[in-house]
């Protein structure tokens, strides 16, 4: 793997992402970790909530200083191979994973979920939520009690209905390079697979049988809570979703669904652009 990319915002949810990343890297042989940290105060997300005025020097300040303290402590759990790096900047995170994408082999973007205080919440809920709608690069998002592991065994979420439009190239990357058990389950509006979605099932059989992998179906209408419980009973270690980029409709998952799934499970997600 060439390079991870690792969203910060200090709080202790990020630094265990952080630290899951750095584990990733040293067992994938990741070439390049970048902490990336964007003090842009969103108005939007900070309606309502008391916030601390801070000149733009000093939060700028902080910013590199607190990077400078995680390459120190994160420098300890990655190999020598890996070289950290940060980048410290003011402007929308959106802007500044459009830029990194262009210059940076980045193969997985990974950042924290579930903040502890309400603020924390709104900032990463709503980061996570406009990442997902934009980012070219896959993101994972790790829950803060999730458990520092190596994905052997794969939950990929799949929306039949979409599944053929669906850019395969993330997704084939992905599998090849964790080589774990894949457990598909494949989510319909209704259950007429074998009439309407014949063509479908057939691709994902064609595109995934190669794979250590075994099949389920799906037609329950709370996707989330579908989802979770499929993980859970089978003792997941990461779950794919595939969703649209540039959409308010995040393929099937709308964003209420999404941010259910990302903050009511312990099991990390890693999310596919379309």
């Amino acid at each position: 793997m060439q390079t991870i990319l690792v969203l910060t915002d200090f709080s202790d949810t990020a630094f265990h992402a952080a630290e899951y990343a750095c584990f990733l890297a040293k067992y994938y042989n990741t070439q390049q970790l970048i902490l990336l940290n964007s003090y842009f105060l969103n108005p939007t997300a900070l309606a309502n909530q008391p916030v601390v005025a801070m000149s733009i020097p000093d939060l700028q300040a902080d910013s590199e200083k607190l990077l400078q303290d995680w390459q120190t402590k994160l420098s300890v759990i990655t190999s020598e191979s890996t070289t950290i790096r940060s980048i410290s900047t003011n402007l929308p995170i959106n802007e500044v994973l459009d830029e990194i994408s262009k210059n940076e082999d980045v193969r997985l973007t990974v950042m924290g979920m579930k903040g502890k205080s309400n603020l924390e919440k709104v900032l990463v809920g709503s980061t996570a939520i406009r990442t997902m709608a934009q980012i070219n690069m896959p993101l994972m998002l790790i829950p803060v009690d999730a458990p520092i592991t190596i994905p052997k065994k794969i939950v990929l979420a799949i929306d039949l209905t979409t599944f053929k439009e669906a850019g395969k190239e993330h997704l084939i990357r992905v599998l090849d390079l964790l080589q774990g058990h894949v457990l598909v389950i494949n989510l319909a509006r209704n259950e007429r697979y074998t009439t309407e979605l014949r063509d479908e099932i057939q691709l994902m059989h064609d595109l995934l049988d190669k794979y250590n992998v075994e099949y389920h179906y799906d037609t329950s209408n709370n996707v989330a809570s579908a989802i979770n419980n499929f993980a859970q009973a089978h003792h997941a270690d990461v779950i794919i979703t595939i969703h649209r980029k540039n959409n308010s409709i995040l393929s099937f998952f709308q964003k209420s669904v999404t941010q259910r799934l990302a903050w009511n499970t312990t099991v990390p997600l890693l999310v596919l652009p379309l």
